[in-house]
């Protein structure tokens, strides 16, 4: 029998592959997987559902009955193990938008005579090889005539796409070989947007070329998924509304601690390792600022002194000190422009901790050392002056 994948099984696999693993092979409990934004979609998704399906039954709903129609079941299925992530913002703020959406889509599309509605939520299968099927749950199907079909999705996210991005995007597309190998008279869909949010329609198509690609490339990550032995956490703005952080590794601690008050908080076993980490880090950063202070005046007082005597090797009691011409390399001064820009590049390179939040000695020894690879040294150059200057090089006495 084959295996079902959904858009949204793929997805969570993508986003974060603990995620993936506590919610399709461990099946985890949870108490909500709601959040509020989850929660408006529904509604908004089972009020357009039932306009089209009396629409179906001649029954034409009014913009109050549809509203009313909303409101209803928002107060039915509303509890309080809901997430509002958002924390300024209330309950009500939500619906009010759900009821905005609904409102402004109703004024562009009444009186919903464009084409003939042929499946609402639909639930079927598409075969993506003998192994493989893929999930097809279609918000509306429209049958346009001539063997045009427009496949409808809403969306109630709070961020517009590029087109860039919908012209890509795998969901609607894979839906459409279910369409193309369900009507013989097929020959072309219509892929359709509508960002109720910002009452915005948006539109894409496929060839049959994009199609059979996109049906390897779908079977090519199912087979990445089914192979994938360690799920590592990806952390990211999205834990935000994860169902799981309470038993994520990346956050179960801190969620821990949030529940205690301030005196058991602070008697913590990991606080107080923490808390003792970051002091002595501290501390060990002033000392070898101070450090490096001070032997760089005593280079520069030695590098006088034999610039004076006219000598290259400078003796003391057990060691000496040989002074050598050299180029150094120096990068942008703290609360420069330049500064903040290459701290950005080292974040976007995931480099900065390697320099311990931009400490210039370590990352002139990098680019001494060619300790990183060609492409990402190249970068650094923009931000590189090369000085001239001397180093000491010290050993012992013969």
């Amino acid at each position: 029998m084959a295996k079902a994948f959904s858009h949204s099984r793929i997805g969570t696999f993508e986003t974060c592959p603990l995620q993936y693993k506590y919610s399709y092979i461990d099946d985890v409990e949870v108490e909500s997987e709601d959040t509020v934004e989850k929660f408006m979609g529904s509604r908004v998704h089972e009020a357009l559902e039932k306009l089209y399906k009396d629409l179906q039954f001649e029954k034409h709903l009014t913009l109050k009955e549809l509203l009313g129609f909303f409101n209803k079941i928002w107060k039915e299925n509303w509890n309080d193990t809901i997430k509002i992530v958002k924390k300024e913002y209330k309950q009500e703020n939500y619906r009010k938008i759900g009821e905005r959406c609904l409102t402004d889509y109703y004024n562009r599309y009444a009186p919903f005579n464009n084409g003939k509605v042929i499946g609402l939520e639909t639930k079927n299968y598409v075969n993506l090889d003998e192994n493989y099927k893929f999930h097809v749950r279609i918000d509306r199907l429209m049958d346009m005539s001539d063997g045009v079909y427009e496949i409808h999705d809403y969306k109630t996210s709070n961020s517009l796409p590029k087109q860039e991005d919908l012209d890509s995007d795998r969901q609607l597309a894979i839906y459409s070989l279910w369409v193309k190998e369900n009507f013989k008279d097929f020959k072309k869909v219509k892929l359709i947007w509508h960002f109720v949010v910002f009452d915005k329609e948006m539109e894409s198509s496929r060839t049959a070329g994009q199609l059979e690609d996109l049906r390897k490339d779908v079977l090519k990550q199912i087979k990445k998924i089914e192979s994938t032995e360690k799920f590592e956490p990806n952390q990211s703005a999205l834990c935000n509304w994860c169902a799981y952080q309470n038993i994520c590794p990346l956050w179960a601690h801190e969620l821990k601690l949030e529940e205690k008050p301030v005196n058991e908080y602070l008697k913590d076993p990991g606080v107080k390792l923490v808390n003792e980490y970051v002091k002595i880090k501290n501390d060990l950063k002033i000392i070898t600022e101070e450090a490096e202070e001070k032997l760089e005046k005593l280079k520069e007082a030695i590098v006088h002194f034999a610039k004076k005597e006219g000598i290259e090797v400078v003796v003391g009691s057990d060691n000496k000190i040989r002074i050598k011409e050299e180029e150094s390399i120096s990068f942008p001064p703290k609360n420069s422009k330049e500064r903040e820009e290459l701290v950005k590049m080292l974040e976007d390179m995931k480099k900065l901790e390697e320099v311990m939040d931009l400490d210039t000695f370590a990352l002139k020894r990098i680019v001494k050392d060619k300790e990183w690879n060609e492409k990402e040294l190249k970068k650094l150059e923009k931000y590189e002056t090369i000085e001239k200057g001397q180093r000491l090089s010290l050993s012992k006495k013969r």
